[in-house]
């Protein structure tokens, strides 16, 4: 579900999307309803070559300014980080990038360094390490297709292109394998109706039932996959909106027994990562902020920090819904992401994060 709370896009900030190239004003969130972190300044008030020169001057002293360049990358969005990257190259001749992986390191690089990269280039990375780890994890090429608008996802498919030289199609049909690898083919390349539009309620009964009389949440991984054009119908194509009320549909029909999540978890038959999908789709139509508190709590929950799921929703969501997801943290688990990542984390990297988590000057 979408946050109660709403913004108000400026002039200003509906100027500087006019300004951008398509590539990003496709990337943008196009929900006015949901709260961010970072913004950055509005077209008239920004100014690359004035960032650029703080931050020559944070990495030429005898100590590294971190708080300097801290400072500079959460108050500019994304494009306009690159605008800064490409000004201090017409400025000094060098790779900004290269000047701060000299002097900086750890988790607090990385973090940089996602930040530093365009959007949609940063996800479309992560996809390809997903995808391409046939052995490995690929729950975050479910996390991509479940949160990224069909807009995002078509600019995702094209980047995929661009650096790999296959279609996304193609790539994942050679490494990941079964119905799993079909499914999620699906997800990630059929064209998802928007969450703007009206929700069909005859449709949504009629997949409501469907989903019960096939039973199609108890079945096993083989008997699933006879069942692809069904999970297209309804869990591919259709709006999250769309989802949430077939979901809650098939619950109420189902009266008192266990909800589709419990049936999920408890299903010993289907394989664990077509369980992990569907538990996902669920998870995000009813509430995706929730979803990406819960991968936080569970990042920092185990024997050792998950760095990098940490640093991946920070960075992803840090101007879409990263205020939502805060509130989120705290009502799930009585307690605020703040602190734990004062429990997880340390030293210049941990300064980062809460500059992006916590508004400006209420850093505890």
């Amino acid at each position: 579900q979408l946050s109660s709370s709403s913004s108000v896009e400026s002039n200003g900030a509906s100027s500087r999307r006019r300004n951008m190239p398509m590539m990003y004003q496709m990337y943008e969130s196009q929900y006015e309803d949901l709260r961010g972190t970072v913004y950055g300044p509005e077209s008239p008030d920004f100014y690359p070559a004035q960032a650029s020169e703080n931050l020559k001057k944070a990495l030429s002293g005898i100590e590294t300014n971190d708080t300097a360049i801290i400072n500079i990358l959460v108050q500019h969005n994304n494009f306009q980080r690159q605008k800064i990257l490409s000004a201090y190259e017409d400025m000094y001749e060098k790779s900004l990038v290269s000047d701060i992986e000299e002097e900086a390191g750890g988790y607090f690089l990385e973090a940089v360094l996602a930040l530093f990269k365009p959007a949609h280039v940063f996800d479309t990375q992560q996809l390809y390490k997903s995808v391409s780890n046939r052995y490995g994890d690929h729950s975050v090429a479910v996390e991509i297709a479940c949160t990224r608008s069909a807009r995002q996802l078509k600019v995702i498919r094209e980047q995929y292109q661009q650096d790999f030289k296959k279609t996304l199609e193609k790539d994942i049909s050679m490494k990941v394998e079964g119905s799993f690898g079909r499914m999620l083919s699906l997800l990630l390349c059929k064209t998802r109706e928007e969450d703007g539009k009206r929700v069909d309620e005859e449709l949504v009964n009629r997949h409501a039932n469907l989903l019960l009389s096939i039973d199609y949440l108890q079945q096993s991984v083989d008997e699933l996959s006879k069942n692809l054009v069904i999970f297209e119908q309804i869990f591919a194509v259709k709006s999250w909106r769309h989802i949430e009320a077939v979901l809650s549909k098939a619950d109420e029909m189902r009266g008192d027994r266990r909800d589709i999540e419990t049936i999920l978890r408890k299903n010993k038959t289907m394989h664990s990562e077509t369980r992990l999908m569907l538990l996902t789709i669920v998870n995000v139509a009813r509430n995706s902020q929730l979803y990406f508190a819960e991968k936080l709590r569970i990042a920092m929950s185990g024997e050792r920090p998950d760095h990098n799921t940490i640093i991946r929703v920070i960075v992803t969501r840090s101007e879409i819904d990263m205020a939502d997801i805060v509130e989120e943290y705290k009502r799930r688990f009585q307690r605020s992401l703040e602190f734990d990542f004062t429990q997880t984390c340390s030293g210049d990297y941990l300064r980062l994060l809460l500059s992006i988590i916590v508004p400006a000057g209420s850093i505890h």
